[in-house]
């Protein structure tokens, strides 16, 4: 998609060509480059780099630029030759790395990509462990179901731009195309020096194949560019995508959307579009199929990044304020093209969500409150390495349009039909490589299983000759991922998939290790809800040397340590926001084996909330007068005692409640000496008196409606006789 691609860093911002600018050294060269480059004048631009690399100036300023223009214009195989380039120079930055990666992608080269794309992520901050891209994995889930769809190039393409079909009724589509060469060299434009963009129609055969093309008449084509666009449902009224009458401060023509009337076969009255800008390119509208909601593309600010997909609603004849999307369809990169089928389901173009190089196209099923769940890639063949766009179906869900510059095609983007046999389906994967700790080396033909957290097995599999295992998962569930080798302790890993539809893929590499000495092992998760915990410092102290060592937990909570043989630890967890816990692991008496610390305590965690309180389950009182703790009571403050003492900067209030029966003072005196009690049992056990203050507050706050004068039961009455904790402070 050389025309759509070379427009993505400020979404289809075009220009008027310009003239060469005259020879001269190297220098003079790479100067007029930079004019025509900072005016996304791309293909003159290149023109001048070229020149100057030819005569010597292979700089790292040169060959970015070279990368830069050829990516822009479309021309990725050049870009890789470039950006191998541009990687190599020691004062490279991050997005050179990911640029990079975005080449090879596009190129088909996914394990090289992959490899560029993780050197990129190690470079961002990370919680947890190391980022993964998956960009071969992904690259095999959307390669499997080549069968879903059937593609069909179709006669009306030229070596030219064709591209952006939308219906017009049900027997003609309009198209965008440059095929128009007959005014000259002056409709040429400089980014990509092809002809300018105009609108087209073609009649629509029931096999799906598409008439002579007609050039719109009237006023929906201008002298500069126009489309893609969009035509109401009754036919009546066309959106349409074009150069905005003004230039930018910086001198830069964007795009506008603008609406054209039908007038018999012309369309007349072009109207501009009430949010059109001329710092920030507006385009690629769409029409919701009731005509109440308009789409469409845009790099304004206080978007996500690159262009993002915003909608305007009806407010009775006037267009309401444009609302972005949200990161369930945009992305930090470019979203383009939206369309919206007869279901609801929005369709569109991105390079932000996994896919398989350049722009994919993505389906966006409906969700409440006109908003859309998280994309789902289409998938090949309708979807490659290269740049595949502007995807349209009728309202039986089977038959449509898209536009691809996929190779084998006429020339530029090409217009393809399509036919779609069974509706689309989000698929998750959990994959990862079993790696033999020893020697660093991915182990392949082992046998890998799947399993629920009760330990049934769900699946199983064998690692590739890379080492690399793969598997189907469901959202909201959790599993275990085990691994057995000879000669190895068993290895593992643990997977929730609350949050799975955001990447699609989880990533779970497996590590084995000999099968000799002691290793302590584990899993940590939240605590009354789904998940594991991710960055979690899990410390290892040896009670004897006081040797110690730490890890951080991954997206799967896990964490393993090598003990000493014979000896007593201390393992303490930690991490903001969470209750730290110390537990004691002995391994006196074991000389080989693994300590799985989940068979032993429940290893959930809860997060420390300020203000809210907790009640205790066993601290009663042996009579209605009492301030004696029985055994129980003292057995839950001991737990709270040690809590406090491992998390030391929390401050807590020691709440005693009673019910509103009798005398109120006389509740209000007993509570207070209660929660005395229950705060002199804590600092016995340890705790700072400074970090505690102790509160009774007879009935006066109550949890139910068994106020004085009402008639309630004895275990009405007893809720409100309760013990609670709550945190009032973190101290640094």
């Amino acid at each position: 998609m050389r025309t759509l691609r070379s427009l993505l860093p400020l979404f289809l911002a075009l220009l008027l060509a310009g003239g060469v600018l005259a020879q001269g050294s190297a220098d003079a060269h790479i100067r007029a480059g930079d004019q025509h480059f900072a005016q996304l004048a791309y293909a003159p631009a290149m023109q001048e780099y070229r020149t100057a690399a030819d005569l010597g100036a292979v700089n790292e300023h040169v060959s970015k630029r070279l990368a830069e223009c050829s990516m822009k214009l479309g021309d990725t195989e050049e870009a890789e030759r470039w950006y191998a380039l541009v990687v190599k120079f020691l004062n490279r930055e991050p997005r050179d790395l990911y640029a990079y990666a975005q080449a090879l992608k596009s190129n088909g080269k996914y394990e090289l990509a992959e490899e560029w794309m993780d050197r990129y992520l190690a470079t961002r901050p990370q919680e947890g462990g190391p980022q993964r891209s998956n960009i071969t994995s992904f690259a095999r889930k959307f390669t499997e179901e080549q069968d879903r769809f059937t593609i069909t190039a179709l006669p009306i393409n030229t070596p030219y731009t064709d591209m952006g079909a939308t219906w017009c009724g049900t027997d003609q589509v309009i198209f965008t195309s440059s095929r128009n060469e007959k005014v000259g060299i002056r409709r040429h434009a400089a980014w990509n020096d092809q002809p300018f963009l105009d609108l087209y129609r073609a009649s629509r055969d029931p096999d799906g194949t598409l008439g002579t093309p007609v050039r719109l008449e009237g006023k929906a084509n201008s002298p500069l560019h126009d489309g893609p666009a969009v035509c109401s449902a009754d036919g009546s009224t066309l959106y349409l995508t074009r150069n905005s009458a003004t230039r930018s401060r910086k001198g830069i023509t964007r795009l506008g959307i603008y609406r054209a009337r039908r007038d018999g076969s012309s369309w007349s009255g072009v109207d501009p579009f009430l949010y059109n800008n001329s710092e920030c390119s507006v385009g690629h509208p769409a029409l919701s199929p009731d005509g109440k909601r308009l789409y469409f593309v845009s790099d304004m600010p206080g978007g996500l990044g690159g262009s993002d997909i915003y909608v305007c609603r009806d407010l009775g004849g006037q267009w309401g304020e444009p609302e972005n999307l949200g990161p369930s369809v945009n992305t930090p990169y470019n979203e383009m093209t939206p369309f919206i089928a007869a279901d609801g389901t929005l369709y569109f173009s991105s390079d932000g969500h996994p896919g398989l190089g350049g722009l994919d196209v993505f389906a966006a099923p409906p969700a409440a409150g006109d908003r859309f769940t998280t994309a789902i890639n289409v998938g090949a063949p309708l979807n490659g390495p290269k740049d595949d766009h502007s995807f349209i179906i009728d309202a039986a869900g089977k038959h449509g349009y898209f536009s691809s510059n996929r190779p084998g095609g006429q020339g530029d983007d090409d217009i393809y039909a399509f036919t779609m046999h069974r509706p689309l389906e989000q698929r998750f994967l959990c994959t990862g490589t079993v790696i033999d700790d020893e020697s660093g080396t991915p182990v392949p033909e082992v046998a890998v299983e799947l399993q629920d957290m009760g330990g049934a097995v769900l699946a199983t599999t064998t690692t590739d000759a890379r080492g690399e295992y793969s598997f189907g998962v469901q959202k909201d569930k959790e599993y275990r991922v085990v691994v057995r080798m000879k000669g190895r302790y068993e290895g593992s890993q643990h997977l929730s998939t609350e949050r799975i539809e955001d990447q699609q893929i989880a990533a779970r590499d497996i590590h084995l290790v000999p099968d000799a000495g002691v290793w302590l092992r584990g899993a940590v998760r939240y605590k009354d809800r789904l998940g594991f915990i991710q960055g979690m410092t899990v410390s290892v102290v040896n009670l004897s040397s006081f040797y110690s060592e730490s890890q951080v937990t991954g997206e799967g909570g896990d964490f393993s340590f090598r003990l000493q043989a014979n000896e007593e630890f201390e393992v303490l967890f930690e991490k903001a926001g969470y209750y730290s816990r110390s537990l004691p692991v002995s391994s006196i008496g074991i000389r080989n084996g693994v300590i799985d610390l989940n068979g032993a305590f429940d290893l959930s965690f809860e997060p420390v909330e300020l203000g809210r309180p907790v009640r205790l389950k066993f601290v009663k009182w042996a009579d209605d007068r009492s301030t004696t703790l029985d055994p129980l009571a003292r057995t839950e403050l001991d737990q709270l005692a040690e809590r406090l003492k491992v998390n030391p900067a929390l401050r807590v209030e020691l709440a005693v409640h009673d019910d509103a029966r009798g005398d109120g003072e006389a509740r209000l005196k007993l509570t207070q000496r209660r929660a005395q009690a229950v705060v002199d049992h804590l600092v016995a056990k340890g705790v700072p008196k400074d970090r505690l203050v102790a509160k009774g507050y007879g009935g006066t706050r109550l949890v139910n409606h068994c106020v004085p004068g009402v008639q309630c039961t004895e275990a009405e009455h007893a809720e409100n006789r309760r013990v609670e904790y709550t945190v009032t402070e973190i101290r640094p």
